[in-house]
């Protein structure tokens, strides 16, 4: 079906230039500044000129600590000019541990400045400072705590402590790189939060690698005094935030969307992603130009920009985003194999969303992917976790989401030796694709979508009842068979999802054969279910209905706020205790089946179908993965309703 298209693309995309570009967008965004932001945002954008795409623009959002959009609170512009810090043996002897001119990570952003000349305290280590029973605020006030926990998540705790600052050798799970140093870039007040406000606590953290942490901390085990001594020059104030779009006309109105975030210090994260997207752009561009492909009858855009916040901000002031049919989030991909802790995902739309997409953008990748039959890939259920958040309900643009996942995430070794060219050079064909695939769409390609999406409901549904037969048990008999009925319900509407391509006039023509699709799906989750009932040795078992105790039925909340919740826009003493759900999948998954014609109890129980894994979960058991200590979903809903989140 993309043999043609593919082919077209194939001499016109390069994995080395998608790699230069990436490494010289990775030079400048490692320093992570704001300042540095901007610098990158002109590159990206006369690499988009360069390319022939039209309409080339470098947006600016607001990075003033207080400006919110959907949920999420922008962050102050931060500057750093110098950062050191110096560990002072009780003998005067002086060894610099973190220097940010060497290794920009080491410095955590958003740090405060110290006085013009530095601070000087002692040193004392705090393994974990969570554990607020293991240490007492006489111990570390005025003093330079170095931990191994995240310097984020304790940020608050020391601060309000009276520590000086943190010093941190704190390493993610898994990344087993003793010599690198972590990148942190969440500074806000709540551990559960991120960027850093106007509202939040103002600090410094130096970080340093897993083996100077074991020097030091062999020191210190052997009773050395040792004094720190850090230097800050850095500036926090309002500022701008960038971001950078340019598009490739289609004779239409509407668009499709290609988006990833830059300005981040990695080069997997997500430079990488970039560079991706760029050599997408240049090769349609070039196919299209020159008559090669025909100009489509949808736009085809691309948007670079910080992750999630710029993108909210995007949603909300662009008129484009309203015309926005379809995207693809490219983030982090095509780590170099000694590096990846994980396949290439394919992190597909949430069940609350169904679309053609799905199918369409797995079959093109089983084409793309077939090259490189070494090369491991996979599909996942939605994983919320970055700008895919656009595929939520209440925005409407689904989005799947290609990447994966490196062991230098978010630390000093995500450097360019770590990027797969060839890794890039297979995504941007498949990106270039799939954007053009769903631009150039017409009755014909509609109904081919149609297929493609209803041979893989099929396929789910296959699959869904092997595992319902093998989890099965008596008492989980109905849970099985009205999972089933639910799937067979979301399959069909991806089929139906084709119909939006085109406009209405235009929909009777493929309607019939859509709707004969939808009947085919339907009719196979019903043999499915026929068929696990009949091994269950109850052949005419149909499922009972769910019910609530009566409370939840009464409820019927509509969802107020776009996006995944935060808090952000509430002060501390109005969150009640709670932390920030920013990315929490049960919530995310609960909140995007509110419409205000459910009830409570069906949004739950569609959501916990969602999140489903060994079992279907209980209201209570579902609002409990969003918060621990919430009493109850209704409790938690009242909390919202009460916060401006929903109403009913």
């Amino acid at each position: 079906m993309f043999r043609d298209l593919l082919a077209l693309l194939a001499p016109e995309i390069s994995g080395s230039r998608a790699w230069d570009d990436a490494a010289a967008i990775h030079a400048i965004d490692r320093h992570f500044t704001f300042s540095s932001f901007h610098e990158s945002a002109r590159l990206s954008a006369e690499k988009l000129s360069s390319a022939g795409l039209s309409a080339v623009e470098v947006l600016q959002a607001p990075a003033d600590g207080q400006s919110i959009f959907g949920d999420w609170m922008m962050p102050l512009a931060w500057e750093a000019e110098e950062a050191t810090f110096d560990i002072i043996g009780a003998d005067g002897r002086e060894e610099r541990l973190a220097d940010r001119a060497k290794i920009p990570a080491c410095l955590a952003m958003w740090s405060a400045p110290t006085k013009p000349d530095g601070v000087e305290a002692e040193l004392v280590r705090v393994d974990k400072p969570q554990d607020t029973d293991t240490w007492a605020a006489d111990e570390v006030k005025g003093k330079i705590v170095f931990t191994s926990a995240h310097p984020h998540s304790v940020k608050k705790l020391l601060l309000d402590a009276g520590t000086v600052g943190l010093l941190s050798d704190f390493q993610s799970p898994g990344a087993d790189l003793p010599e690198a140093v972590s990148w942190i870039n969440a500074w806000s007040d709540d551990p559960g939060g991120w960027a850093f406000t106007g509202r939040d606590s103002r600090g410094w953290s130096f970080q340093i690698s897993p083996r100077q942490g074991e020097r030091l901390r062999a020191r210190l085990a052997g009773g050395e005094q040792l004094r720190g001594r850090a230097l800050v020059r850095a500036t926090l104030e309002a500022g701008t935030l960038p971001a950078v779009t340019g598009v490739i006309p289609g004779s239409g109105r509407e668009e499709v969307l290609l988006l990833g975030h830059q300005f981040e210090q990695g080069m997997v994260d997500n430079a990488g992603g970039v560079g991706i997207m760029i050599e997408a752009a240049r090769a349609l561009q070039s196919l299209i130009s020159s008559g090669r492909l025909p100009t489509p009858s949808r736009s085809i855009r691309f948007l670079f920009m910080s992750e999630c916040y710029s993108t909210l901000h995007w949603i909300e002031t662009s008129a484009a985003a309203r015309r926005t049919a379809a995207a693809l989030c490219i983030d982090a991909p095509c780590a170099v194999a000694e590096f990846a802790t994980k396949p290439l995902e394919f992190s597909l739309n949430p069940l609350s969303h169904m679309t053609y997409g799905d199918a369409l953008l797995l079959a093109i990748a089983g084409d793309v992917l077939a090259d490189r039959p070494l090369y491991p890939w996979r599909a996942i259920p939605f994983a919320m976790g970055t700008d895919n958040l656009i595929a939520d309900s209440h925005i409407g643009i689904p989005c799947p989401w290609i990447g994966s996942h490196s062991r230098t995430w978010h630390n000093s070794a995500d450097v360019p030796e770590v990027l797969d060219a060839d890794g890039q050079e297979s995504v941007a064909r498949l990106a270039a694709a799939y954007a053009y695939a769903i631009a150039a769409a017409d009755q014909s390609q509609a109904l081919d979508f149609a297929h493609l999406a209803a041979a893989r409901g099929k396929a789910v549904l296959a699959d869904a009842g092997i595992n319902e037969i093998e989890r099965r048990s008596e008492r989980e008999l109905d849970d099985s068979l009205n999972q089933l009925a639910y799937l067979a319900e979301r399959q069909a509407e991806a089929i139906g999802s084709t119909l939006k391509l085109l406009p209405p006039p235009e929909r009777a023509s493929i309607r019939p054969q859509v709707r004969a699709l939808q009947r085919e799906v339907r009719r196979l989750g019903r043999d499915e279910m026929a068929a696990l009932a009949r091994h269950a040795g109850q052949p005419s078992r149909r499922p009972s209905a769910t019910h609530s105790d009566g409370t939840l039925d009464a409820i019927h909340p509509r969802r107020l706020v776009p996006g995944p919740v935060t808090f952000d826009s509430l002060d501390p003493a109005g969150r009640e205790g709670r932390t920030s759900p920013r990315w929490s999948a049960a919530l995310f998954a609960l909140l995007s089946w509110c419409n205000g014609r459910r009830s409570l109890a069906e949004a739950a129980c569609l959501a916990a179908r969602e999140l489903r894994r060994d079992h279907t979960l209980t209201p209570d058991e579902l609002i409990k993965q969003v918060d621990p200590t919430a009493p109850s979903l209704l409790d938690y809903f009242e909390f919202l309703r009460r916060r401006g989140y929903v109403t009913w």
